[in-house]
């Protein structure tokens, strides 16, 4: 009578357990190129390479994991809502970027993010548009740089590209929370 060996049966699965993991790796490494978030890598990484020279300046920061490109140039006097000559010139050199990308990607959305410190709004004031507190003024921050956008840009992408404010909700300066650099605004892709 032969015996069986068990130890033949117990390395076949064992190396139909090592092809399957290769397979999926093979596969982990080759997928990612092909989906959304690997064209919003591209994306960002080719806003990267336009935007350098603002980079440089520290004007600004291109968060290419986060798809996130924050505008440190964009900011804002106390209680004021208005774009500064100064940010426009670095908003209209980002819009022709993104008219192309929007372009090639019909699926694309951007959302404009305003934000403010936590200096308390007293009255309802008019100074790039009506507001009566921080959530009030961070979106109208927001609107006014969408506006920007949209006018470099043109109208037909205004379905696809959304403003919100924050208010001071995400403080970037906690240990100053007056801070200039509080009073940003942030693009979200």
């Amino acid at each position: 009578m032969k015996k069986n060996n068990p130890w033949i049966s117990i390395s076949d699965l064992l190396s139909s357990v090592v092809l399957i993991l290769l397979l999926m790796f093979v596969l982990a490494a080759v997928l990612p190129q092909y989906t959304q978030e690997a064209q919003r890598r591209e994306m960002m990484n080719s806003f990267e390479d336009a935007l350098r020279e603002y980079a440089e300046k520290g004007q600004v920061q291109i968060h290419v994991e986060t798809g996130m490109l924050e505008f440190t140039s964009v900011t804002f006097p106390s209680a004021s809502a208005e774009v500064t000559p100064a940010a426009l010139a670095a908003i209209n050199d980002f819009s022709s970027h993104l008219k192309v990308y929007m372009e090639e990607n019909p699926k694309m959305e951007v959302l404009v993010e305003g934000h403010t410190d936590p200096s308390p709004v007293s009255q309802v004031r008019n100074q790039g548009g009506y507001f009566a507190n921080n959530i009030q003024l961070s979106t109208l921050r927001a609107a006014n740089v969408r506006e920007a956008l949209l006018k470099n840009i043109g109208k037909e992408y205004a379905n696809r590209i959304g403003a919100a404010g924050y208010g001071e909700t995400r403080l970037k300066n906690t240990e100053n929370p007056l801070s200039e650099e509080n009073r940003r605004i942030e693009i979200r892709i």
